[in-house]
């Protein structure tokens, strides 16, 4: 009998382990600032949360908007500027990497015009390794801060 229990807790064990599957990246707090001009690009940010292992964000779309970029804000002798990011974006293991005003943000060009403020989009996260991800976010007027 004794045997059987320690066979039981084992499989126990080994169940418990099995259920218990890796975190993977994920996408939090995403929001889009719609353009107050419709003719110009809207942007976009979120948080990206590593997952067990190294990876990189390649690129972000979504089904309603034409084109959607990955860029960069920054300062310069005084002068701010912005500027595409190419290669994707580092997301090291167990780290967050935040897309917010004044650093990396996504460029949205050529939203849905049927879209208004307070609706939502889905955006379409390609990593390196392969992980596909979805989020939604909603649509904030020109000039929020959130």
């Amino acid at each position: 009998m004794r045997n059987f229990g320690l066979a039981a807790i084992t499989l126990s064990v080994a169940l418990g382990a099995c259920a218990t599957k890796p975190t993977e990246p994920t996408v939090t707090g995403a929001v889009v600032r719609m353009a107050a001009n419709p003719k110009a690009p809207s942007v976009g940010y979120f948080t990206l949360k590593g997952g067990p292992s190294d990876d990189r964000l390649l690129t972000v779309t979504s089904p309603v908007v034409i084109r959607v970029e990955l860029h960069e804000s920054m300062a310069t002798g005084g002068m701010a500027s912005m500027k595409p990011i190419d290669g994707g974006v580092a997301l090291p293991a167990n780290t967050d990497v935040k897309f917010e005003q004044g650093g990396k943000h996504i460029m949205l060009y050529y939203i849905n015009p049927g879209l208004k403020v307070g609706q939502t989009i889905r955006l379409d996260f390609v990593f390196a390794s392969g992980l596909q991800l979805q989020a939604y976010a909603p649509l904030r007027a020109a000039g929020t801060v959130e």
